[in-house]
C-alpha cells in the first residue's frame, strides 16, 4: 500500500520512544530507522526489521554504532543488500571488518525455512560472519556457519549477545548449544522441575505434572506476548510492582493472565488454581530462565516435552502414552497425506496425532520446496533468455518464494498448514488429564488442537462421528469393560450436545457429512437413557440385531468396542491402525469378533511386537499392531455375494451329510429287521412333529401376546365355537413350521395356527400308538440297538447343523480371498524400562520397507 503522504521531515530526538510497548517512532505510514537515520515506509517487513534492531539493542546489548542496515554486498556477480549486519564493535564497523552476525528478516507469518535463506547465507559468508539469524517476529532461528566449501550450517539455540562476544567460554557455550543439545537440556530441566514439585509438595506424578504444565504455559504465554522478554524472576518482580500484587496474590494474577492468553484453547478450567507455593514457583522459574519458549523452535520444546511425558507417563499413567517408535511406525504404515482426515478416539497424550501432523507437514514442506526449486530453475532460464539483470532475477525469485511461502502461513486460515492444523486432526480421551495433556503437547509441537476433546471416545463429540475419517489410528484401553448400566449422557464424558445454537453450527459445518442423523440417534439414546452398549452391534444379542428387539449384553470389553467404533468412524475404504491384545487375533473365544470384523473390513497387516514395548506401562498382555481397511461399496457387494454363495454351498454340503447319516442309520436298522426299520421311520417322523408343535406353540403365544384384549377374546370364541378341522392351515403364514411375522397375525390367523397345532398333536398321538405296538413286538436288545442308531443319527444331524455356518463362512473366505501381510519383531526400538533412542535396536523400519513392497505388489494385482 502506498504511503498516505510524504515522509516526515522532523528527526526524533532519541532513537526510540520511552514506551516499552511501542518503542518505535511512528508517524502515519512511516517508521523511524535509527541505523539509516531516515523515515521508512512502515510495510510489514520494515516493521519486523526495526523491531528486531530494537531487540538487538535492548535485549542482546548491541550498540547501534556496531550495527548496519541494508549494507550493499557483492555476492559473486550479484549486487545485493544485507538486512542487518552486526560487527564486533563500533571500531570494526568504521573499518568495515569483523562482522559477526548477519540478520535476514521477513514479514510476520512468513515461515522461516532454512532452505529459503540461500541469499542470507551467501552474504553472511561473504562478510565472513559466524552466525546467520533469521527472524519473522514470531520466531527467530540462528545458524552457526562452519567454514568450508560449501560449508556446514548448524542450527543453535540462540544468537550470542554483545557480552558473549567478549567472553571465550560463553561463546563456546553458544556454539555448543545445538538443537539436539538444547532439546536434551530442556527435557532434563523439566524433569528436575517435576522432582522439585514432588519433593516440596509431596505430589503424586500426575498432580506434579499438572502443576509443571501450568508453570510452562504461564512462561510461554508471557514470552509470546508483550515485549517478548524472557519470563524470569526479575520479570516477576517488575510484574508484581506493575500489578501491585502482594506475594499471596502474585501467583493468582500470573495464572489468571495466562488463562486469558489460552482461553480459546480450553486448557484450564475456570475454577482451576495454581497449587504450589511462591517459593517453589520462583525456584522453577529460576531453572527455566535460560530458555525463551517464544523463540525456542517447536521441534526443540515439542520433542523435549514429549520425552518428558515419556518419563512421567509411565507406570500408573502409562496407559496414556504410546512409545514413539511404535507411533512412528504405525503412522508411516498408514501414510496419511494432505487433505486426509485423521482421528484417534483414545488419544491419550496425543502421540499419534502429533506424529500425523509432523508427517503431513513434512509432505507439504517437501512439496513447497520442490515447487521453489522448479520456480527458481524456470526463472533462471527465463532470465538468461531475456537478458535480465541480477536484481530483476532476485526480485522475481523472492516474489515466487513469497507466493509459495504463503501456503505455509499459519495465520491464514486458508493456507495449507492452517487447514492441516485446524481442521484435519481429531482426537478425544475420557481422562481429563490425558485430554488436557494432548492439547498441551500439540501446542508445544506448533499444531492447532481445535479437534481435541475431553470425552468418551465411544460416543460422538464435535467433529468426531461415523463415516468421516480417511484414517483412524489408536491404542485403546485394555482390560476394562463397559456394562449395560453405563448410560448415554449420564456422565460428563458421555454427554450429548443439546445446545440448539451449537447443534445448528455443527449441522451447517458438516452438512456434507452425516453429522445430523448421527446426533439425532445419540440424542434419542440420551433421552431414553439407553445403555452405551445399545449403540454397538456387538453390544446387542444377537450381534447386529435391532435396538428395539435385541437384548443388551451384560458387558463388553473396551478393546472390542473400540474395534467396532474405529471401523464405524472410517469412511468407506478408510484405513485403521490399532494396537490390540494378541488374544483377539488367536483366542478361540474371540472368534465371534473376528467373524464380525471380516464382514466389515479387510485385514491389511498384523505386526506382532515384543512384550517389552508396553512393559514400562505395566501392560500384562502381548500386543500386535493391526491394520484394517473398511469395505468399499465394491467390497461390501463382493463379500455379500461370497456369503450368499457360501450359504448355498453349505446347504448342499449339509444335505449331502444328512443323506449319508440317514443312509447309514437306515442300513443299520434294516439289518435289525423290518420292525426295527419301521420303528426308526416312525421315531424320526414323531421327532419332526414334536419339533413342529413346539415351534407352532411358541409362535401362537407370541401372536396372542401382541393382540389387544378384544382380539384375544375373539380367538377364545373361535376356540370354543368352531371345529378346528374346518380351518385349513394357511401355508403362506408359515416358514419352516413357524409363523413368519407374529406381530401382524389377525385373530383368524391365530386360529389357523391353533388348528395346525391340534392337527399335529392328533398325528403325533396316532404315531405314538403305532410306536407302542411296534415296541412291544421287539425285544429289549433290539429296542436298545435301534435307540443307539437313532442317537448316533441325531448326534450326526446336530453336528452337521453346528458345522453348516462354519462351512458357509469358510467357503465365503475362499471366494473373498486376498493377501495379508504378517510379521513378528523381536526388537521394536524400546527397552523394558521404556528407553528409546538411536542406540536401541529397532526392526520396525525394516518391516515398514517390507510392507511397502508387499502393498505395492498387492495394489498392482488388484488393478490387473
Amino acid at each position: 500500500m502506498p504511503p498516505s503522504r510524504r515522509p516526515p521531515t522532523a528527526v526524533p530526538s532519541k532513537h526510540y520512544t520511552d514506551s516499552a510497548e511501542n518503542p518505535l517512532h511512528r508517524d502515519g505510514s512511516y517508521v523511524w530507522a535509527p541505523l539509516a537515520q531516515e523515515w521508512r515506509i512502515a510495510n510489514p517487513e520494515e516493521l519486523v526489521r526495526q523491531a528486531f534492531i530494537y531487540r538487538l539493542y535492548t535485549y542482546y546489548g548491541y550498540s547501534l554504532e556496531q550495527m548496519v542496515q541494508e549494507k550493499p554486498m557483492q555476492v559473486g556477480r550479484r549486487a545485493t543488500r544485507a538486512d542487518i549486519l552486526v560487527c564486533r564493535d563500533a571500531a570494526a564497523k568504521a573499518e568495515n571488518r569483523d562482522y559477526v552476525l548477519a540478520v535476514e528478516t521477513k514479514a510476520e507469518h512468513v515461515p522461516l525455512l532454512v532452505e529459503d535463506y540461500w541469499q542470507g547465507e551467501s552474504y553472511a559468508r561473504s562478510a565472513e560472519c559466524e552466525f546467520l539469524v533469521m527472524h519473522n517476529h514470531k520466531e527467530t532461528r540462528c545458524l552457526l556457519l562452519k567454514p568450508g566449501a560449501p560449508g556446514e550450517c548448524i542450527e543453535v539455540a540462540d544468537l550470542p549477545s554483545a557480552a558473549d562476544l567478549a567472553d571465550r567460554r560463553r561463546m563456546a557455550a553458544v556454539r555448543r548449544a545445538t538443537k539436539a543439545f538444547t532439546r536434551d537440556e530442556f527435557r532434563k530441566l523439566l524433569h528436575e522441575c517435576h522432582s522439585i514439585l514432588r519433593d516440596n509438595h509431596k505430589m503424586d506424578p500426575g498432580s506434579a505434572f499438572d502443576e509443571i504444565s501450568k508453570v510452562l504455559f504461564i512462561k510461554m504465554g508471557f514470552e509470546r506476548t508483550g515485549e517478548r522478554e524472557r519470563f524470569t524472576r526479575d520479570y516477576m518482580d517488575r510484574y508484581a510492582q506493575m500489578r501491585r500484587s502482594n506475594p499471596e496474590g502474585l501467583l493468582k494474577d500470573l495464572y489468571e493472565d495466562a488463562k486469558k492468553i489460552y482461553e480459546a484453547d480450553e486448557l484450564f478450567g475456570e475454577e482451576d488454581t495454581l497449587r504450589i507455593s511462591l517459593a517453589t514457583f520462583r525456584r522453577i522459574v529460576a531453572k527455566l530462565e535460560g530458555f525463551d519458549l517464544s523463540a525456542t523452535s517447536d521441534d526443540v520444546k515439542g520433542i523435549a516435552f514429549e520425552r518428558f511425558l515419556g518419563q512421567t507417563f509411565r507406570g500408573e499413567l502409562g496407559q496414556f502414552f504410546t512409545p514413539r517408535p511404535v507411533v512412528d511406525f504405525m503412522v508411516e504404515m498408514l501414510d496419511p497425506g494432505e487433505g486426509d482426515l485423521v482421528c484417534d478416539p483414545a488419544s491419550g497424550t496425543g502421540g499419534f496425532l502429533i506424529k500425523v501432523f509432523e508427517y503431513i507437514r513434512a509432505k507439504i514442506l517437501a512439496d513447497v520446496e520442490s515447487s521453489k526449486r522448479q520456480a527458481r530453475a524456470d526463472l533462471e532460464a527465463k532470465a538468461v533468455a531475456e537478458g535480465w539483470a541480477d536484481e530483476q532475477l532476485q526480485a522475481a525469485i523472492e516474489h515466487q518464494f513469497a507466493r509459495l511461502n504463503s501456503q505455509l502461513d499459519d495465520s491464514d486460515e486458508s493456507s495449507r498448514i492452517s487447514v492441516l492444523s485446524r481442521s484435519t486432526i481429531y482426537g478425544t480421551d475420557a481422562e481429563p488429564r490425558a485430554a488436557r495433556t494432548s492439547k498441551m503437547n500439540m501446542i508445544m509441537h506448533g499444531d492447532g488442537h481445535g479437534g481435541i476433546y475431553y470425552h468418551d471416545g465411544l460416543i460422538d463429540v464435535g467433529g468426531i462421528f461415523p463415516g468421516r475419517f480417511k484414517y483412524v489410528i489408536t491404542n485403546p484401553p485394555f482390560g476394562s469393560n463397559v456394562g449395560r448400566d453405563q448410560i448415554v449422557g449420564a456422565t460428563e464424558q458421555t454427554r450429548v450436545l443439546d445446545d440448539p445454537k451449537r447443534i445448528k453450527l455443527y449441522t451447517d459445518l458438516y452438512k456434507d457429512d452425516d453429522w445430523h442423523s448421527s446426533h439425532v440417534r445419540l440424542h434419542r439414546a440420551a433421552r431414553e437413557r439407553l445403555p452405551i452398549l445399545s449403540l454397538f452391534d456387538i453390544g446387542r444379542d444377537p450381534i447386529g440385531g435391532s435396538v428395539a428387539t435385541s437384548k443388551i449384553r451384560p458387558n463388553r470389553s473396551t478393546e472390542t468396542l473400540f474395534v467396532e467404533r474405529c471401523i464405524d468412524l472410517l469412511e468407506r475404504g478408510g484405513e485403521l491402525g490399532i494396537v490390540l491384545p494378541e488374544g483377539i487375533l488367536n483366542n478361540p473365544s474371540m472368534q465371534w469378533l473376528r467373524d464380525y470384523v471380516e464382514g466389515r473390513a479387510k485385514l491389511l497387516a498384523v505386526v506382532s511386537v515384543p512384550h517389552e514395548v508396553f512393559a514400562s506401562s505395566k501392560a500384562t498382555v502381548k500386543t500386535s499392531l493391526v491394520f484394517l481397511r473398511r469395505f468399499t461399496t465394491e467390497d461390501e457387494d463382493a463379500w455379500a455375494d461370497a456369503v450368499s454363495e457360501g450359504k448355498v454351498f453349505a446347504q448342499g454340503w449339509a444335505a449331502e451329510q444328512r443323506d449319508l447319516a440317514e443312509a447309514e442309520a437306515a442300513a443299520a436298522c434294516k439289518a435289525l429287521g423290518p420292525a426295527a426299520e419301521r420303528l426308526r421311520l416312525l421315531l424320526v417322523e414323531r421327532n419332526q412333529l414334536t419339533d413342529e408343535i413346539i415351534a407352532l406353540q411358541r409362535s401362537y403365544r407370541a401372536a396372542v401376546k401382541s393382540m389387544s384384549a378384544q382380539e384375544k377374546a375373539e380367538v377364545r370364541r373361535y376356540q370354543r365355537a368352531v371345529n378346528p378341522n374346518t380351518f385349513a392351515p394357511a401355508d403362506a403364514l408359515f416358514e419352516d413350521g413357524t409363523v413368519a411375522d407374529s406381530s401382524s397375525v389377525t385373530p383368524e390367523d391365530a386360529m389357523r395356527i391353533w388348528a395346525r397345532i391340534r392337527s399335529a398333536e392328533d398325528s403325533n398321538k396316532a404315531l405314538q400308538q403305532e410306536l407302542d405296538g411296534l415296541s412291544l413286538s421287539l425285544g429289549d436288545s433290539q429296542l436298545d440297538a435301534v435307540q443307539e442308531v437313532l442317537s448316533a443319527e441325531a448326534a450326526a444331524s446336530a453336528d452337521i447343523r453346528d458345522r453348516t455356518e462354519g462351512v458357509a463362512r469358510q467357503r465365503a473366505r475362499e471366494i473373498f480371498d486376498y493377501p495379508i501381510f504378517m510379521a513378528e519383531v523381536e526388537k521394536a526400538g524400546i527397552t523394558a524400562t521404556g528407553d528409546t533412542g538411536p542406540d536401541v535396536p529397532n526392526e520396525l523400519p525394516e518391516i515398514l520397507e517390507r510392507y511397502r513392497a508387499f502393498a505395492k505388489k498387492r495394489s498392482e494385482q488388484e488393478h490387473v
